[in-house]
């Protein structure tokens, strides 16, 4: 198989590229990214023994692809992750946000559907289109009520690939990865939860959480993430018109998160309490039921175990 991976410089991607150039049924991967997010490394992707024969990188905008790129390409996969993913800074940067995530995937998709082969497209989305929950654990069924800008272009994204299914049968499979941890997470100014709790706790600066800390999240480590991924794709377009969770079905209060990675690190940081934003979700819990009723995966890496991975990285680079 040759498969092109959107955002391949990221903390999904630097990760399913490894997995993949593992894989002895995969000849080729093709790497896309702008790299205009701010990692600790200039060249974040891990080096296995294969991965200088098997992997290309692109540096460019994914929407900027043209039908005979991709054509020439001879894709049987594409999984589409580059995306702006910071909810604060969408409601500052509402028309950038709109232009990478919705606007790009339409124009992606559009593309897609003009090409020779037609690729399986897989879109990396969010539950965060969900909004605040009506139960939990939240299923594929769970109403859409998105409370933030970067909510509603993922979903709005999630809908523009389902549409080509709809009306030309493009294969398209949705994934709604929950909150994901691990090496290589962003560091900007907007970066994830966990990569700035451990940056701070490293630092012994102040853990602060917003409110009470008692908003929960279901925090699963990469290396779970993106072998959901891998399963996916070893089917083929065999789940073409599915939308899966991925996740760990558990609660962790941002609270408890604090305090554990607080005590991981060995940190002297304080905790503080500083208010929050008006429009943040209480809760998240993936029900992961139907990608493990399909493909029988399920996560084997515990949060504590990923923290200690994802610590252990960071004191290297700090």
């Amino acid at each position: 198989m040759r498969i092109l991976v959107t955002g391949a410089a990221g903390l999904y991607g630097i990760h399913l590229v490894d997995s993949l150039v593992r894989r002895p049924d995969i000849s080729q991967i093709i790497g896309i990214d702008d790299f205009s997010r701010k990692f600790f490394q200039k060249d974040p992707f891990i080096k296995s023994p294969d991965f200088e024969k098997k992997f290309i990188l692109i540096r460019k905008k994914f929407y900027d692809l043209t039908i005979d790129e991709l054509d020439e390409m001879n894709l049987d996969v594409i999984v589409h992750l580059a995306a702006h993913i910071s909810i604060p800074e969408s409601m500052e940067q509402a028309n950038e946000y709109f232009k990478n995530n919705e606007w790009g995937t339409f124009r992606l998709m559009q593309t897609l559907v003009r090409t020779k082969n037609w690729p399986l497209m897989i879109y990396a989305s969010s539950p965060e289109v969900y909004g605040n929950p009506i139960y939990t654990p939240m299923d594929i069924n769970h109403p859409m009520l998105p409370r933030s800008i970067y909510a509603v272009t993922k979903l709005a994204a999630e809908k523009h690939c389902k549409a080509m299914h709809e009306w030309y049968q493009y294969p398209v499979v949705v994934i709604r990865n929950f909150n994901t941890f691990g090496e290589n997470q962003d560091i900007s100014d907007h970066s994830g939860v966990i990569s700035k709790f451990i940056r701070d706790a490293l630092n012994n600066k102040p853990i602060v959480i917003h409110d009470s800390g008692e908003q929960t999240r279901d925090f699963q480590y990469v290396e779970d993430a993106v072998r959901a991924y891998s399963l996916v794709i070893t089917k083929d377009k065999r789940f073409s018109g599915s939308v899966f969770n991925i996740g760990t079905n558990k609660q962790t209060s941002i609270k408890n998160l604090a305090h554990m990675i607080k005590d991981l690190a060995g940190s002297k940081s304080t905790i503080e309490n500083q208010p929050g934003r008006s429009a943040d979700l209480m809760s998240l819990e993936a029900d992961y039921s139907l990608i493990h009723q399909q493909t029988g995966w399920e996560p084997r890496v515990g949060l504590e175990a990923g923290l200690k991975r994802t610590i252990q990285w960071y004191r290297q680079l700090i």
